[in-house]
């Protein structure tokens, strides 16, 4: 054990040299610590009246919510490839060392405790929003986060635990998969019982939602009730569900340690398939699987010649992740959470004179939409084409092949806007000119998120909305668009005789337009970022 501690107690101290060497990460710690810090301030000196306040079982659906979205995927996910909780450093250093496998275990579920931990630190800063709309403390918040990370790390050894149960046997993997649908569709039925029970009114969905009986549900109920009970002072409760996560935790491992699979033997493989991801992520190119299908169809890329060569490449490489091109399953992913956001927005509150109207509505959509757009923002296939020699040795003109190589990271906000707004105009019944802003809205905002990480490689040399750098990253974008948004604003105050989808429609074109400026005048700024290799690393 005393090998263990001594790596931890170096892993440690190396963690913190490397931020002494690095200012660059130690500047954005700090600012990032310091944001966090005036923020909370602020909330404090200025608490919200209770009027201004929105109803506390809100919390309790969209927590419960949030939960099952970080769980039902993972365990999906571990029928076919299963989990890891180790790094291929740990593999080298650990597998072939004189230590028991239970220790070895130990550490890697500790390690990953706290790996969780530490990854879900980014939902404080939306501490402040919580606490101005909701009557919760900061202690509150951290409540949250911790029940999150908690969440997460159980469920991670369920996966464990699932894979060694059903891999190599496609009978037990639909009888697990049925059992998780069978599980989601059970909380679903009993929200939904519980709605009508209680009128089925607007009233009745948030009664539904923060009932005790969602808190009955293993793992994510005990969860969210464990974190809920705390915040209200209800110590026994808590108690009562801690207990019964820590009983899950330990059966599950109990479960796992008898069971006949070569962990280490999938272990290896895991982790050798999560460390190509990684350093893929890292080089900003495709991962290579082992073993995996890889979708041919037609080959060549067909047409092209010179700088937009490389925008028919990246069109042949859309057409095999999905016959749809630019759509695919987030899409429509995307698209569901939208409507789902305007059904409870409308039928929340139906009988309310303050309630949303269509267009209203459908820009409260629009702002949600964008932020995911922010998230899903990553590494596009202008990036991965930064790994590769052909894009410095082409002769073309290097704002020319940036254009070009960037410009499937524009189209592809432009597909997924087209469907969006034209399904939410129709399902909110909101006005075609509301509709059309929206979406050019959308799509420019999408040309300055790809400026934006443009901007990212060629200053930090990797992109923006990663790691701790997303959040300094989203703050900068948003001064960038600033001027534009207030220009908006002031258009829209400034012709109040007009209708109110014309209105919208007109304060939004200052948007687009500053969009669209902004983002090719970042692109511009950064035209000689493929003149060299060395400034793409």
């Amino acid at each position: 054990m005393s090998a263990l501690v001594f790596l931890v107690r170096k892993q440690g101290k190396n963690f913190f040299r490397d931020l002494l060497r690095h200012p660059g990460k130690l500047t954005a710690y700090l600012v990032t610590a310091g944001l966090f810090a005036a923020m909370l301030v602020g909330v404090q000196t200025d608490p919200p009246k209770a009027s201004e306040l929105s109803d506390f079982r809100m919390l309790h659906g969209f927590f419960l919510a949030w939960l099952l979205f970080l769980s039902i995927p993972t365990l999906l996910v571990s029928l076919k490839s299963g989990t890891t909780m180790f790094r291929m450093p740990d593999v080298n250093l650990l597998f072939v060392s004189p230590v028991s496998p239970k220790k070895i275990l130990a550490y890697g579920l500790t390690k990953q405790m706290a790996s969780t931990l530490l990854s879900f630190l980014f939902l404080l800063f939306w501490s402040g929003m919580l606490m101005d709309h909701f009557r919760i403390t900061a202690l509150g918040v951290v409540l949250l986060v911790v029940a999150s990370a908690v969440t997460v790390f159980l469920v991670q050894v369920l996966s464990l635990l699932v894979y060694s149960f059903s891999n190599g046997n496609p009978k037990r993997k639909n009888a697990v998969r049925a059992a998780l649908y069978a599980f989601l569709g059970a909380m679903v039925l009993t929200a939904l019982f519980l709605f009508r029970k209680n009128g089925g009114e607007a009233e009745a969905v948030w009664a539904a939602v923060s009932s005790p009986y969602l808190e009955y549900f293993p793992i994510v109920g005990w969860a969210k009730g464990a974190a809920f009970a705390l915040i209200g002072g209800d110590l026994r409760a808590a108690l009562l569900y801690g207990a019964l996560l820590l009983a899950a935790f330990l059966l599950c491992l109990a479960a796992f340690e008898k069971s006949n699979t070569d962990y280490y033997e999938d272990v290896l493989s895991n982790t050798e398939t999560q460390f190509e991801l990684r350093r893929a992520a890292k080089e900003n190119r495709a991962a290579m699987h082992p073993g995996g299908k890889v979708k041919t169809g037609k080959t060549g890329i067909g047409r092209g010649w010179g700088a937009n060569a490389f925008f028919y490449k990246h069109l042949c490489e859309a057409r095999r992740r999905s016959r749809l091109v630019f759509l695919g399953v987030s899409t429509f992913v995307t698209l569901a959470a939208d409507l789902a956001l305007a059904f409870v927005i409308r039928f929340s509150s139906r009988g309310d004179p303050d309630a949303p109207a269509p267009n209203v509505l459908l820009l409260i959509v629009f702002a949600a939409d964008v932020y995911i757009l922010f998230l899903r923002n990553a590494a596009g296939d202008w990036s991965r084409e930064l790994g590769k020699p052909y894009v410095y040795l082409v002769p073309e003109n290097p704002f020319r092949k940036l254009l070009w190589a960037s410009l499937t990271s524009v189209l592809q906000p432009a597909a997924d806007g087209a469907v969006l707004f034209a399904v939410l105009c129709a399902a909110v019944h909101a006005s075609p000119l509301a509709g059309l802003i929206c979406f050019l809205g959308y799509v420019t905002f999408g040309a300055l998120f790809t400026a934006g990480n443009i901007l990212a490689q060629r200053v930090m040399g990797g992109m923006g909305n990663r790691g701790l750098v997303a959040f300094l990253f989203m703050l900068l974008l948003a001064l960038v668009a600033a001027p534009g948004i207030g220009l908006g604003a002031a258009v829209f105050f400034a012709v109040p005789g007009l209708p109110e989808a014309a209105r919208i429609f007109v304060a939004g074109l200052p948007v687009v337009g500053w969009n669209l400026l902004a983002s090719l005048g970042i692109v511009f700024a950064c035209r000689n970022l493929l003149s060299t290799a060395e400034m793409g690393v």
